[in-house]
């Protein structure tokens, strides 16, 4: 059921954002990023109380005022220390309640960007690590990778059966292989196991829609993180693979940042430019 959710979101997020699929990554970056901007003014329109956080400020401005003029006073000094901790206090909380409604709204469009613009697709050279986690003693298995026109193998696979920490809590079960892109293309991983052959997405070269890390069996919350790919069909031997993307960068007017950083800027700025429309106090 998660994983359906996550899909559907995905194909929206791909029809609303085609016509930036053509153009520099910085304008579905900024276009989403008003989106939410006017996404979060709204939920602190109908959340928040202006009035209540406007004389919180103005109850901190006084109260350090105070401590500056009555410096000589050490029992007002204390009494408005005491009284600005409280306020501020007061108001973090008060902005505490719309950002608590904020955050699962706006999470599944982070992901979505992370998804696009967070990575990009491997370049013809490069080689690729593929990681497929199995649900059982991987020694003994018969592993295979298929090539295709797309990739070539570099080294046979390697069988790890082991744990992760030394409480031997946290098992790991998985079989490995490095292959090198050497044509551009969409493709698809084919992982044989003993019989059964399993599928995960590769792209190489240029594209612009959204990549997938991961590829699952079954419906988990780990599909909250990597929501592209549909599951595997039947539960099988496989839980799931792995690859992972180069990370990437936006490049706008000479500047190279993450989508994140150009996200929070641009989001602050449009919502401080219009709170004062919205009659919101921060």
């Amino acid at each position: 059921m998660i994983q359906k959710i996550n899909y559907v979101i995905t194909r929206v997020f791909d029809i609303i954002l085609y016509p930036f699929g053509f153009i520099n990554p910085f304008w579905g970056v900024l276009f989403l990023s008003i989106l939410m901007a006017f996404v979060v003014l709204m939920i602190y329109k109908k959340i928040s109380s202006p009035k209540t956080i406007k004389i919180t400020k103005e109850k901190i401005k006084a109260n350090i005022l105070a401590i500056r003029i009555y410096k000589d006073f050490w029992r007002v000094i204390l009494s408005s220390f005491f009284k600005s901790l409280y306020y501020t206090g007061k108001y973090f909380s008060l902005n505490l309640v719309p950002l608590l409604v904020i955050i699962p709204i706006l999470f599944p469009v982070f992901v979505q960007m992370d998804v696009r613009y967070g990575m990009r697709p491997f370049r013809v050279g490069e080689e690729i690590v593929i990681k497929a986690w199995v649900a059982q003693d991987p020694i003994g298995l018969e592993a295979q990778l298929l090539e295709n026109g797309n990739i070539k193998t570099k080294m046979n696979p390697v069988f790890i059966n082991g744990f992760s920490d030394e409480k031997k809590q946290q098992p790991i079960k998985e079989i490995d292989w490095k292959i090198e892109a050497v044509r551009a293309g969409i493709s698809n991983i084919q992982v044989k196991i003993n019989t059964r052959a399993y599928e995960k997405s590769l792209i190489i070269g240029n594209y612009s829609g959204a990549l997938s890390n991961r590829k699952y069996s079954e419906s988990t919350w780990g599909h909250f993180l990597y929501p592209v790919e549909g599951l595997f069909g039947e539960t099988g031997v496989v839980e799931d693979i792995y690859i992972e993307y180069p990370g990437a960068v936006i490049s706008f007017a000479g500047l190279k940042m993450h989508w994140l950083i150009y996200n929070i800027v641009l989001v602050v700025i449009i919502a401080l430019a219009f709170r004062k429309r919205f009659g919101i106090e921060f």
